[in-house]
């Protein structure tokens, strides 16, 4: 008797460096949020620019940056969802390494 319990605590002395190293990552619904904003707000920006050259062409310069001005709001926001996404991706926690 004596001898299995002293077989099974040499067991896990053994195994206990292998449990300290634990990984825990936990679930990044915001980056994948964050990451499909992202992809909208290039579309919209596409789209403004779009229509920034079809005033001009027309002649409405007035309009035209205007749809310029969206076009870079919307450039700017998609770099903000981008940040944000691989901020919050990387929220993972390494113990034992």
């Amino acid at each position: 008797m004596r001898t299995s319990y002293a077989i099974a605590f040499a067991a896990f002395i053994a195994a206990a460096p292998a449990m300290g190293q634990v990984i825990i990552q936990a679930p990044d619904s915001d980056a994948a949020r964050h990451q499909h904003r992202a992809q909208q707000d290039r579309w919209d920006a596409r789209q403004e620019r779009r229509e920034a050259e079809r005033r001009a062409a027309i002649g409405d310069y007035h309009g035209a940056a205007e749809a310029e001005r969206e076009a870079h709001r919307d450039w700017r926001d998609a770099r903000r969802q981008e940040e944000r996404a691989r901020d919050e991706s990387g929220s993972s926690i390494i113990i034992g390494r």
